[in-house]
């Protein structure tokens, strides 16, 4: 018998071609043409580790035996322990008695009493998966078998049944699952629901993702009691410096159920559109520019706005709203100049036709950014833009602008005051095209042309004063605004008296110009810095008109934000009309966050007058206060809830309770939603549906989860 320090087996080299075998030992004997070491050997081949209490390499078979404590490692990503273990060099086949693996990436563990493997293919027997504490785990999959591919990271279940604190609540006869992160197509995980008035709900995501640069999502779904439908999301890298999205929807109502909630429309369908380009310019057309270029894109349509609310099974996190807008916006800039062009589309959900909706579409606008003369004493920029007001039905136009501020400014009284003088010249042409409403003459469409120049007086200071490790900055500001020359022609010459603000003459609807008046405007700002952090801003402004307009006084606005407390905020706007003498617009809001309770109150109150539906002005109120609020007993339990109701409408929007179980390996959560959303009906398009949920969430981390929720559904 002899005895060994190290033993490099050359004959496994030479077997596996380039890959190095090496056995480590304290003591080692031969029999014939086994080697077996004891002494806590180590083998290494591969990207392997393998220890045990004793090893042993037949040459003739190229066959390697671990018993005893057997673990092998690889690449520190797993870790399988066995008691016996063995490995054919020549066809990389292996068995391990027991198996038990765990992935130290994700804390997954797989256990069977015995493993098959070949290559990067092992076959399990039954045994359990979880990702929990492996002595007693909190949830547990058992399977009758089981495969798993070491190249795709891909786990194979057959016959798996879940258990949660060994209780099981389901079975699959199926089920697979990725041990990493690499994007693959596949099935997601499904989602279900059971609603009162729309039946069993369930969805089905399916991902799509054969290149790196793109992917897709089918998510098909089934309403037992309502109907069907897909939504589709189509993802997208196309170059370096771009991305975007679009997504797509259909659904069809079941007859009965149309009738029963008289819903406008038996199909709901849109789309959603969305791009980014920050080098279109250079890499669509190859130009070598200065400066940058842009290109954004945010596009939306439906035909009714259900095709938001049956996106998913959650309506709450549906965001609906009866205007629309869509946007294209693109823009070239450098040091000296900017061009920009815009374009706007609005939809209205609350009426039938928007054919005689103003679309703008685009603006174009050239910008050249501010200059500064002799030692920043004179300052320059301008201003232009041309603006094409569009619609199927109904006058157009065509409206220019530009503007061009000339500004002198200097410092007063050892520069403790900065005065400033500005001449503003701007102007405006317009011209008409398109048809005129029904009972309407082309006689007042007629092009016209404006030009003001006004001139503003201004006035400012910084001041700041130390007290201790408080600081104090006070910033006033005064400034006059001298109305000039005036020049009217034309469209406009005819209707500056008329379009006043608030007259809805279809005339009036492309006059935006607001009558001379001088204007002076005051305003203080105040700061409070703690040791260096700022503690409180308070910005205060006030504007006084003087000529022939109806308000003499503008409303005073007051904004306020401070921080009270380490965990303590609060928030406050609030603007005061002095032709009314009261309040008519208010903002509060209070928010507590100690990383223990985490709470905020906000209240949102405006009060503006409007056109009625005779015509007449009339005053229209909102009155809406939302609160939510959250607690971490400990690291595992939070509970949460949020209130949002409008007090006008007598009308509580949403209210939610729950609370969420957060282990390691498991999130558990349980919460009650009401939820009020609009729907477009027969009867009333500003109809609503009170919704009641009831949701279930269960994430087995890390493979993942799905959420349960019950359904009841009112018409309000």
């Amino acid at each position: 018998m002899g005895k060994w320090i190290f033993i490099s087996l050359i004959t496994c080299s030479l077997l596996l071609g380039e890959d190095r075998v090496e056995l480590f030992g304290l003591n080692a004997d031969t029999n014939g043409s086994v080697v077996t070491a004891y002494g806590n050997p180590v083998m290494t081949y591969q990207d392997k580790i393998l220890t045990a209490e004793r090893l042993s390499y037949d040459r003739n078979s190229s066959i390697v035996e671990a018993e005893g404590n057997v673990s092998v490692f690889q690449k520190a990503t797993y870790h399988v322990i066995s008691d016996y273990s063995k490995v054919n060099m020549d066809t990389d086949a292996r068995q391990s008695k027991p198996f038990y693996m765990i992935d130290h990436q994700t804390g997954l563990w797989v256990s069977t009493a015995q493993s098959d493997a070949c290559e990067s293919q092992i076959d399990l027997s039954s045994g359990m998966v979880s990702g929990c504490n492996s002595t007693d785990p909190l949830w547990k999959i058992r399977f009758s078998s089981a495969d798993y591919n070491t190249d795709k990271m891909w786990m194979n279940l057959y016959n798996a049944r879940l258990y949660v604190e060994n209780i099981p609540l389901f079975y699959l006869p199926y089920f697979g699952y990725p041990t990493d992160k690499t994007r693959r197509s596949g099935l997601l995980i499904p989602t279900f629901g059971a609603s009162s008035s729309e039946g069993f709900y369930y969805q089905q995501p399916i991902y799509i993702a054969p290149q790196n640069w793109w992917d897709a999502e089918l998510r098909p779904q089934i309403r037992t009691s309502r109907g069907s439908g897909l939504y589709a999301d189509f993802r997208f890298v196309d170059t370096a410096s771009s991305s975007g999205s679009i997504r797509a929807g259909y659904f069809k109502e079941q007859a009965a159920y149309v009738f029963e909630q008289d819903l406008a429309h038996v199909k709901h369908y849109g789309y959603d559109i969305n791009y980014r380009h920050t080098a279109f310019l250079e890499e669509w057309f190859g130009l070598n520019i200065e400066g940058e270029s842009g290109l954004y894109v945010n596009g939306s349509w439906m035909n009714d706005v259900d095709y938001l609310n049956l996106q998913g099974s959650d309506e709450t996190k549906s965001v609906t709203t009866s205007q629309i807008l869509s946007r294209i916006n693109a823009y070239y800039s450098n040091e000296d100049d900017y061009l920009g062009m815009y374009l706007k589309h609005y939809q209205y959900l609350d009426v039938v036709d928007n054919s005689k909706t103003i679309q703008i579409l685009p603006t174009l606008n050239y910008h050249h950014y501010l200059e500064n003369f002799f030692g920043d004493h004179l300052l320059f920029n301008a201003d232009t833009s041309v603006t094409n007001f569009y619609r199927p039905n109904g006058k157009r136009a065509v409206e220019g602008n530009v503007n061009i501020p000339l500004t002198l400014q200097t410092g007063l009284f050892d520069n403790t005051i900065d005065a400033s003088y500005t001449a503003n010249a701007s102007g405006r042409l317009i011209g008409f095209y398109g048809n005129v409403q029904s009972g309407e003459s082309n006689d007042p469409y007629e092009s016209g042309e404006y030009a003001q120049v006004d001139h503003t007086f201004k006035l400012g200071a910084n001041l700041v004063k130390p007290y201790g490790t408080t600081t104090h900055v006070i910033a006033p500001e005064i400034a006059y605004t001298l109305a000039g020359s005036r020049y009217y022609n034309g469209y406009y010459d005819r209707y500056h008296d008329e379009c006043t603000v608030g007259n809805t003459d279809p005339l009036c609807e492309f006059y935006t110009l607001q009558g001379p008046s001088d204007t002076l405007s005051v305003g203080v700002n105040n700061y409070l810095f703690e040791k260096g952090k700022q503690t409180l801003v308070d910005r205060l402004s006030q504007s006084f008109r003087y000529g022939g307009t109806e308000n003499y006084y503008s409303e005073l606005m007051n904004e306020l934000e401070w921080k009270i407390t380490q965990a303590v905020n609060y928030y406050n706007v609030t603007a005061f009309n002095h032709d009314r003498s009261r309040i008519t617009k208010e903002i509060n809001t209070v928010r507590y966050n100690d990383n223990i309770v985490m709470a905020s109150v906000s209240h949102y109150y405006t009060d503006a007058l409007r056109m009625n539906k005779t015509g007449e002005r009339a005053a229209f109120y909102s009155s809406y206060w939302s609160a939510d609020a959250s607690y971490q007993y400990n690291r595992h339990y939070r509970i949460f809830g949020l209130l949002a109701y409008d007090y006008r409408e007598d009308l509580m929007k949403r209210s939610e309770i729950g609370f969420m179980y957060s282990q390691r390996c498991l999130d558990f959560g349980l919460r009650f939603v009401q939820n009020n959303r609009p729907v477009l009906t027969n009867a009333n398009a500003s109809d609503s549906v009170n919704d009641s949920y009831v949701f279930i969430t269960l994430i087995l981390k890390p493979i993942g989860g799905s959420a349960f929720n019950y359904k009841i559904t009112n018409h309000q």
